[in-house]
C-alpha cells in the first residue's frame, strides 16, 4: 500500500462521514427489528424471512468504513512527529524569509511591510520559524547587555 497518508483534516472528514453512515445503519437496523416484531405480532411472522435477508445485508455491509477510518487515524498517529525538539526546527533569517515577498512575510508575521523592510535594512538579527500548524513567529537575538541609542546599557 503506497498511497500517501491523508491529512488529519481529510481523515477527520472521512471518519465523520463513516460514523454518520454507521449511525444510519444502526437506525435502519432498529427500524428493521421493530418491523420484525410487528410482523410477528400482526401477521404471524410471514414476512420474517424477507426481513431477515435485509438484516443479513446490513450485517454483511457492516462497518467496514468505520474500521478503515479508525485504521487511518492509527497510522496518522504513529507517523506524526512526536515532541519536536527546538533544534529540529528550521530558523530562517528574516531577510531570506522575506526575499521577494515582503508583503506576504509581513502578513504572516502580523506586522507591516515597512517594519520588515526597516528591520532588514537595519541589519537586525531576526529569525523566522514556521511551525507545524503553518503559523510563523519571529525571534530577535541581541547581545546582552545591549547598548541603546542613548549609549546606556539595557
Amino acid at each position: 500500500m503506497n498511497n500517501p497518508l491523508p491529512t488529519m483534516q481529510e481523515a477527520a472528514q472521512e471518519a465523520e462521514f463513516q460514523l454518520m453512515a454507521a449511525k444510519d445503519v444502526l437506525e435502519w437496523q432498529h427500524a428493521l427489528i421493530k418491523a420484525i416484531n410487528l410482523d410477528h405480532l400482526h401477521d404471524g411472522g410471514k414476512g420474517i424471512g424477507t426481513l431477515f435477508e435485509v438484516a443479513k445485508y446490513f450485517s454483511d455491509t457492516g462497518f467496514g468504513g468505520v474500521y478503515s477510518a479508525i485504521e487511518q487515524f492509527k497510522v496518522l498517529g504513529e507517523s506524526a512527529p512526536q515532541n519536536m525538539q527546538p533544534e529540529n526546527v528550521a530558523r530562517i533569517p528574516l531577510g531570506d524569509f522575506a526575499k521577494g515577498r515582503q508583503s506576504i512575510a509581513a502578513r504572516e508575521l502580523g506586522v507591516t511591510q515597512v517594519a520588515i523592510s526597516k528591520a532588514i535594512g537595519a541589519g537586525r538579527e531576526i529569525f523566522v520559524t514556521r511551525h507545524a500548524d503553518g503559523t510563523v513567529t519571529g525571534t530577535e537575538t541581541r547581545p546582552f547587555p545591549s547598548v541603546t541609542v542613548e549609549g546606556c546599557a539595557e
